[in-house]
């Protein structure tokens, strides 16, 4: 028996790699009602949403490989229009990214009317510049320290190389901010440049867009549960871990009633597919020896992410029709700024609110709502009422790629904690790779790889 503790991407991505190379029972407990864990769709008065905005990029390979072995359905594929809007849905700078390969999508971007539109030519010359660095210094940094650590932040890294500061605010602040979910000020520069190296400088197609026709539920996580049903793959909702203990001899019981006349489950080897704090929490409730791995989760910090879903009339949307479907809200001089990244889906408005401390200034959230209602209206013209919105904040969205976090280890990376037979798959566990879908999958592929190992050395 192999247990999976969490139904999350990483759960779900573990579950199917394994199943394809062992005949061993596979079973995945998740505490939820649901499965998906932080990526996960919903239903809002009928629309589908998600708990979320998750941007996701054609160069997520290995998230589609799993889509489409499970069967799953074509998603909506666009080129990336990285377009900032100002007052009066007026879309003052855009750049249509082309789909084709590096360097093309580079060197097209330089020639005047392809590339970017509205960007004054320092801002052209500032961004070919660092693009071209990054792929001569082979898309690292130099070492900046004595030790070899290229440990500089982005807000850094930007000052250095003396980038205007109207391209910070429309491109490097939101895209950092939307990818890493960190504050410029504290971000690391090398995660950063890892997702440039995969989207901008990678294969064609690598920086589309790519957005589920429905929801992430929809679209993805129900296909690929069916999927793993149909392999004998057993799926336990609403089945909370509460404990897992090792066995003379080898194997583990994993404990999941507070009923303790309930028998645990025993398992051959177990994967802990779950963010970082709360792998921790289990970690200590089990009482088990604290491994290097252990310790490193309680080194990470959390970040927090707000998307506010606005319920759109069908003027409303039709207004906002010249948009691309995921768009900046830049900076206007008098208006506040509170909402960054906005994404159109049929029949809403979803705008995301990143990089957030979980334990903000008392700022509370009519003030926010007052200030993205004043912002949206004078940006987007678009007015609504506290009514027409859902609110999703998750507090432990995601970890943040600060300077400080440390890295998971070698044996981290490839699935192990230390203990034998327990392994842990997450976002966390992919080297400069911030929390993500693809993260969590490719993670969830090297554990599985590890448990095959270990159970073919038994």
């Amino acid at each position: 028996m192999l247990v999976i503790i969490g139904g999350g991407w990483a759960g779900l991505a573990c579950a199917a790699a394994l199943s394809r190379r062992t005949s061993q029972q596979i079973s995945i407990l998740e505490a939820a009602p649901c499965l998906g864990g932080r990526a996960r769709g919903l239903l809002w008065n009928d629309r589908p949403i998600d708990n979320g905005q998750h941007l996701t990029i054609g160069a997520y390979r290995q998230t589609f490989a799993l889509l489409h072995a499970a069967g799953g359905p074509d998603w909506i594929k666009t080129p990336l229009n990285w377009c900032g809007v100002g007052r009066h849905a007026a879309i003052e700078q855009q750049w249509p990214v082309p789909s084709q390969s590096w360097p093309g999508r580079a060197l097209r971007a330089a020639i005047p009317g392809c590339g970017p539109k509205g960007w004054p030519p320092a801002w052209r010359l500032s961004m070919a510049q660092t693009l071209f660095a990054l792929y001569r210094q082979g898309w690292t940094l130099p070492p900046v320290s004595r030790e070899g650590a290229a440990d500089q932040s982005v807000a850094q890294w930007l000052a250095q190389r003396r980038v205007p500061r109207g391209l910070i605010q429309h491109f490097w602040q939101p895209f950092t901010e939307g990818a890493l979910n960190t504050e410029l000020a504290t971000a690391r520069t090398a995660t950063m440049i890892r997702v440039l190296r995969d989207s901008l400088a990678g294969p064609a197609g690598a920086s589309d867009v790519l957005v589920p026709r429905h929801n992430l539920s929809i679209d993805g996580v129900e296909p690929i549960a069916a999927w793993l049903t149909r392999q004998g793959v057993n799926i336990k909702l609403g089945h909370r871990v509460r404990a897992i203990t090792p066995l003379e001899g080898g194997g583990w019981h994993v404990r999941g009633s507070a009923n303790p006349a309930t028998p645990p489950i025993a398992a051959d080897a177990v994967v802990i597919a779950l963010p970082f704090h709360a792998s921790k929490r289990l970690w200590e409730d089990s009482a088990l020896t604290p491994t290097a791995a252990s310790r490193r989760w309680g080194q990470l910090e959390h970040r927090a992410i707000t998307t506010i879903w606005i319920a759109l009339s069908k003027e409303q949307e039709n207004a906002l029709s010249h948009l691309p479907p995921w768009f900046v809200l830049n900076p206007v001089a008098g208006l506040p700024h509170c909402g960054q990244v906005a994404v159109r889906r049929a029949g809403t408005l979803g705008v995301v609110i990143s990089a957030q401390n979980p334990h903000p200034p008392d700022q509370s959230r009519e003030h926010v709502a007052s200030q993205l209602a004043l912002q949206l209206q004078q940006q987007l013209r678009l007015v609504y009422s506290p009514g027409d919105t859902k609110w999703i904040t998750e507090k432990t969205a995601t970890w943040a790629c600060t300077v400080d976090a440390p890295p998971p280890t070698k044996d981290e990376q490839l699935g192990k904690t230390g203990l034998p037979g327990l392994f842990r798959c997450a976002d966390d566990l992919v080297e400069h790779y911030p929390a993500t879908i693809e993260s969590a999958v490719r993670s969830a592929e090297a554990a599985a790889d590890a448990v095959i190992g270990f159970l073919s050395s038994r």
